[in-house]
């Protein structure tokens, strides 16, 4: 994987630039934020990516092209957000890939200061874990006959809501709280100074980033 510090200075420019850059300069830096999963051997979460990316693209396109309604048009400006965005969150979930024992050294060595490195720590943890525990609430509903991926569940919609997201709410907050302590507790808030056995050091092969940042700086002049 590329140094962290690159991964986390990419993600900025990134962030940043998707703000204003077109759509081309948008559709350029999601290829560019896939193929930097590729270069990492996150290939699997690459084409996922790269197939979630091409459905919104789709969807925009029938819309645009095929269908007009009110209640699509406001569909199609939240599909426009997201493809704005989504360049942005395929970085980050390359980040979310990085041991946090990793990440930490690599944002303390960037002088971040430590109550935005805890809330930038804990959340890039955060959503992969929530994502579990959603998938193992609907294992347990779906066991209980109370699956929406049953058709006569269908008709209650209200009452599958509140089966889902009942439970997965009160996973949340204890998640939060469970992923603070740890954080606590492996001296994230110490004030002496931090050492890891990660060794942080930049490689031959982050240059392969440099070219990818250098990349997405020229979608500004893309028209």
């Amino acid at each position: 994987m590329f140094d962290v510090r690159l991964q986390f200075g990419l993600l900025l420019i990134c962030g940043c630039l998707a703000i204003f850059v077109n759509e081309t300069g948008s559709l350029v830096l999601a290829a560019i934020a896939i193929l930097l999963l590729a270069c990492q051997n996150q290939y699997r979460l690459g084409i996922n990516w790269f197939l979630m990316y091409c459905g919104l693209l789709l969807a925009r396109y029938l819309i645009t092209n095929y269908l007009s309604d009110t209640f699509l048009n406001v569909f199609l400006l939240m599909l426009l957000i997201a493809l704005k965005t989504l360049p942005t969150i395929i970085i980050a979930s390359g980040l979310a890939k990085v041991p946090s024992g990793k990440l930490i050294a690599s944002l303390q060595k960037l002088k971040v200061p430590e109550s935005i490195l805890l809330t930038f720590t804990v959340a890039l943890r955060f959503f992969p874990i929530l994502r579990a525990e959603s998938k193992i609430i609907g294992e347990n509903a779906k066991i209980r006959g109370i699956s929406f991926k049953q058709s006569k569940n269908w008709l209650h919609p209200l009452q599958m809501f509140e089966y889902s997201m009942v439970p997965l709410l009160m996973r949340t907050i204890r998640l939060a709280d469970d992923l603070s302590a740890s954080a606590t507790t492996r001296g994230i808030d110490a004030p002496c100074k931090k050492t890891s056995h990660y060794e942080i050091a930049f490689q031959p092969k982050d240059a392969v980033g440099l070219v990818a940042g250098l990349g997405m700086l020229s979608t500004l002049w893309i028209v």
